[in-house]
């Protein structure tokens, strides 16, 4: 399915989560000489573009979803907020790891596993939920608030 320009941003950041969620698995089963080295690069590739990818989420494109009388209650959507939770968890799981020079493999399969799942569920479900009910211009505002979250102050948001 082609996805609307207002969620394309979103849609392109799952890429790269795609690409860190094989690589946990990858150190998880024992393919990568280094788990320590591949959680310290998850935890980096989460500060930088992960978390910011689920506060958009969470700040943007739910609350414009709300705003235009979408349901809330509709099961992908609360799937997908638990999932951030559950997600944001196993990074802190990990975060307390990594100092002890450590990455349990159960952390990166099972981080590497809830994140590709929660791609899925955005892609296959919750985008197009969005897609099919919401008008086209708040399709375009999504679009147009993901752009200036970025460049907002933190006063601001």
């Amino acid at each position: 399915m082609k996805r609307h320009p207002g969620l394309r941003e979103l849609s392109a950041d799952h890429h790269q989560g795609l690409v860190g969620a094989r690589r946990l698995r990858k150190a998880a089963a024992g393919e990568v000489q280094n788990p320590v080295a591949t959680g310290r690069s998850f935890l980096e590739f989460w500060r930088k573009d992960t978390s910011i990818h689920f506060r958009k989420e969470e700040e943007v494109l739910l609350p414009v979803y709300a705003r235009f009388g979408g349901d809330m209650g509709a099961e992908p959507v609360v799937e997908m907020l638990a999932q951030h939770a559950r997600i944001r968890g196993l990074v802190m799981e990990l975060e307390e790891q990594l100092p002890q020079n450590e990455a349990r493999i159960k952390t990166l399969h099972e981080l590497g596993e809830q994140l590709e799942a929660h791609i899925r569920l955005e892609e296959r479900r919750v985008f197009p939920l969005i897609e099919n009910n919401l008008p086209e211009g708040a399709l375009k505002e999504i679009g147009v608030r993901l752009t200036d979250h970025g460049t907002c102050s933190q006063s601001e948001v």
